[in-house]
């Protein structure tokens, strides 16, 4: 697929790709990172040129309400390879068996997380996808790194971001890890991002890491999504 030309007479914070009412934007600290505003850009990650593509979104109010007023660290995690069909399902069981009521919250949260699920098969081409909700109290995955799959979707309902680094500070942030005190991108919360991985073809990608919260009080609401067969590819 030929990516659409940039209009380099841009004087946004980032380039628009395409037209304008495409919505879609290439940020000028990077050429491989593309954001929009409708979730059609997360399909965006089959192009070979393209390593991180974030749909910025906000939730619903009911739904967001309902999130900050939810005890979710005390929500169990859900981690399960499931088809389409069954995602719906099979949260209402989960949601069920850990005691968190019936509400219209709930029922959004179901919706959005099959929603989701839909988005990444149609981007990656797969009938199954294994799917992680859990809370999150500590600094979890807090190095940055690539992870090893075709490309994962992530999102953070309640708390601060998945954190990335450009392109250009990656071999400082990989060698320095802690210690790093360079530039921090943010996913923004309730935002949706498509991670390209390393079994997703080239050798740069963006690496990431969870935000370093351990000590700080906060509870993060994660979801997670991969390919539950690595086989699977991006047709285009």
């Amino acid at each position: 697929m030929t990516a659409p030309a940039v209009n380099e007479g841009a004087t946004s914070p980032a380039h628009r790709v395409g037209d304008s009412s495409s919505s879609v934007y290439m940020p000028k600290y990077s050429s491989s990172v593309i954001e929009g505003e409708q979730p059609s850009v997360l399909r965006m990650i089959r192009r070979s040129e393209i390593d991180l593509a974030i749909w910025r979104r906000e939730l619903p109010a009911a739904l967001s309400s309902w999130l900050d007023i939810s005890p979710i660290g005390g929500w169990p995690s859900l981690r399960q390879v499931l088809a389409l069909a069954e995602i719906a399902r099979m949260l209402r069981r989960h949601f069920d068996a850990a005691g968190i009521e019936h509400c219209d919250g709930r029922a959004l949260l179901i919706d959005d997380v099959t929603q989701l699920a839909m988005l990444y098969a149609d981007a990656l081409r797969v009938t199954h996808v294994h799917l992680r909700l859990e809370s999150v109290h500590d600094n979890a995955c807090k190095k940055f790194h690539r992870d090893c799959v075709i490309a994962r979707l992530i999102t953070t309902y309640r708390g601060p971001g998945t954190e990335w680094v450009a392109a250009e500070n990656a071999a400082r942030a990989l060698s320095l890890q802690h210690d790093y005190d360079g530039e921090l991108l943010h996913v923004p919360t309730q935002s949706v991002a498509m991670f390209k991985g390393c079994l997703g073809g080239g050798e740069a990608g963006v690496h990431h890491r969870s935000p370093q919260i351990f000590g700080s009080g906060t509870t993060r609401l994660f979801l997670c999504m991969n390919a539950s067969n690595s086989g699977a590819g991006m047709g285009a």
